[in-house]
């Protein structure tokens, strides 16, 4: 693998205290380069007043955008806490998304056109790898009421191959551990739980299915916002929910 570029993917600008951060942890030395694992946390993030198109009729436009925003930047703030990732990088091509997460300590990778979730998210793993990123974990941003600690399950001995976690339905993909980064392709969308076990399977590469309770659930119908409320009424998703939906 080439060497990580520390100039580009820790945003020079950023100043020494990040390459010692680095090395304190054994990530890179002067006489052998790059080393240990290095894990990076994908969020691509579509365009918020877009989003959440199957809450129509329930959540009004401007409360779907809010809602969105607000989801991302519980889940940013989740995976800026977990221990074993060395960075978080938002892909986005919202300007408010990438300042929040630029704030929060995060990169960005910023996109210039609106493709699939899954091009996005190939599109930005690939570019990880090429900066040095050896394993890759994406998340969606509609999941709540993720735990570091879940997070930290997937990546706490990271191999090679790949780790899927599944939607609650079971159809869908919550979470994507890759191993390298191109591994499989990202195949997000209906049926994107069976569609990834399978490019895994035919590709001969291990995989693993994990089922962290708070990566199970997503957020996508008027039922899923009831059984946040019901789960979670106090959280920040919560109180903006039940905000949005008191004349409901």
């Amino acid at each position: 693998m080439a060497p990580f570029n520390i100039a580009r993917f820790l945003h020079i600008a950023r100043g020494q205290s990040s390459l010692d951060r680095l090395k304190r942890r054994g990530y890179y030395n002067s006489e052998n380069g790059w080393g240990r694992k290095l894990i990076v946390a994908l969020l691509p993030v579509k365009a918020p007043g877009n989003a959440k198109q199957r809450l129509a009729g329930f959540l009004t436009a401007s409360q779907r955008e809010a809602l969105a925003r607000a989801m991302f930047e519980e889940v940013l703030a989740t995976l800026c806490s977990v221990r074993g990732l060395e960075r978080v990088v938002v892909t986005t091509s919202d300007e408010g998304i990438a300042r929040r997460a630029r704030e929060a300590g995060a990169d960005v990778f910023e996109e210039h056109d609106q493709l699939s979730h899954s091009h996005s998210a190939d599109r930005a793993s690939q570019r990880a790898m090429d900066l040095g990123a050896n394993s890759i974990i994406l998340l969606p941003i509609d999941v709540p009421l993720v735990t570091s600690s879940e997070i930290e399950s997937l990546i706490v001995e990271p191999r090679g191959g790949v780790i899927v976690v599944p939607s609650g339905d079971g159809t869908g993909t919550n979470a994507l551990v890759r191993s390298p980064p191109n591994a499989i392709k990202a195949c997000f969308g209906t049926g994107s739980f069976r569609a990834h076990c399978a490019e895994a399977e035919s590709a001969g590469i291990p995989l693993a299915v994990m089922r962290p309770p708070g990566l199970l659930f997503d957020i996508d119908t008027p039922e899923d916002v009831s059984e946040l409320l019901a789960r979670a009424p106090d959280s920040r998703i919560g109180r903006l929910l039940r905000e949005q939906t008191r004349s409901v």
